[in-house]
């Protein structure tokens, strides 16, 4: 189900509920209550805040937290930049908001994590809030936090056309070959791609490239005599690959449908015909993604194998 996205007006400050006659303070302290306190200050309705995405609830956080700061604002980074951009990430969002700052620069707060670098780069704007551009957001997580959120920021800044390949090559080169991090920074550059469809499909192709699996290709169509019918998340020669649990193939020009009996019938349809084409169907589902073990038993049982030395490529679809 479509998840709808927070809107900054949804946050209220303390005096404008005061101004209502609405004390929020006193019932959320006890528990009770239609408010959430964001932070000190800053409020959201609780049945709101309880439909709201892991993403907009960080994004919650980073606009109530960037309500308090005095002018000039800091440029916002990492998560806080990701999450401000719609890029989704994998795990828990952090419970501080990300700030770049000059090296020089003085202060701390217990919300507030700071970034020091000897040069600021040149912020984006977004309303009137400084942060971090896309392809400097994706590099800054590259080089801080785990491969699957960063690779699932990237596909989809990339998906979206927050930013371009070039832009990535220009914020991996500006990183200094021993700087912290440019392992990983060079990890996400080598293996984004807009054609991942779905956070669960960036998070399994870290889990492949991480176990030494062989590189895939993807959204590779299925064909037959009769033509083709459909994509598969992830291809080899001779084997299909799908993440997910329920909707394995997308068939082209396909409606969604809302029976789940329906869905199962018409999937099971689609893998025979794949199977009959003489090609290995693997599938796995997001815990084994995640924990990565069972999604290596999957794509090992279907005939594929690992290789520490395995050799990915960079890929750029001619169309982004």
């Amino acid at each position: 189900m479509a998840h709808e996205p927070l809107r900054e007006r949804e946050i209220h400050s303390v005096g404008r509920l005061r101004r209502a006659g609405i004390a929020p303070w006193a019932s959320t302290a006890r528990g009770t209550g239609a408010w959430m306190r964001i932070r000190p200050g800053e409020y959201l309705d609780k049945e709101r805040w309880h439909t709201l995405t892991p993403l907009d609830r960080h994004r919650a956080l980073v606009v109530a937290t960037v309500r308090r700061m005095r002018e000039p604002l800091p440029m916002l980074s990492h998560f806080a930049a990701a999450a401000l951009w719609g890029m989704p990430i994998i795990g828990p969002w952090p419970d501080r908001v990300d700030v770049m700052m000059d090296a020089c620069a003085a202060g701390s707060s217990t919300l507030v994590r700071r970034h020091r670098v000897s040069c600021l780069p040149e912020p984006s704007l977004l309303g009137s809030i400084p942060v971090t551009s896309p392809a400097r957001t994706v590099m800054d997580l590259a080089r801080s936090t785990q491969l699957a959120s960063a690779l699932s920021a990237a596909d989809r800044s990339l998906r979206d056309g927050l930013c371009t390949y070039g832009d990535l090559d220009e914020e991996l080169l500006a990183i200094p070959k021993r700087g912290p991090g440019r392992r990983g920074a060079h990890v996400v550059w080598l293996l984004a791609d807009p054609r991942s469809e779905s956070p669960g499909e960036s998070l399994s192709r870290a889990r492949m490239y991480e176990s030494g699996l062989p590189q895939p290709d993807l959204q590779v169509p299925l064909e037959d005599a009769q033509g083709r019918f459909g994509r598969a998340d992830f291809g080899w020669p001779g084997l299909i690959g799908e993440f997910d649990g329920l909707r394995k193939y997308r068939a082209t020009g396909d409606a969604g449908d809302t029976a789940s009996e329906e869905i199962v019938i018409r999937e099971k349809l689609r893998e025979d015909r794949v199977r009959r084409t003489g090609a290995g169907v693997a599938r796995w589902v997001w815990a084994e993604a995640l924990h990565g073990a069972g999604l290596v038993r999957a794509l090992t049982a279907a005939g594929l194998s690992t290789d520490d030395s395995a050799e990915w490529i960079r890929r750029t679809p001619f169309e982004w």
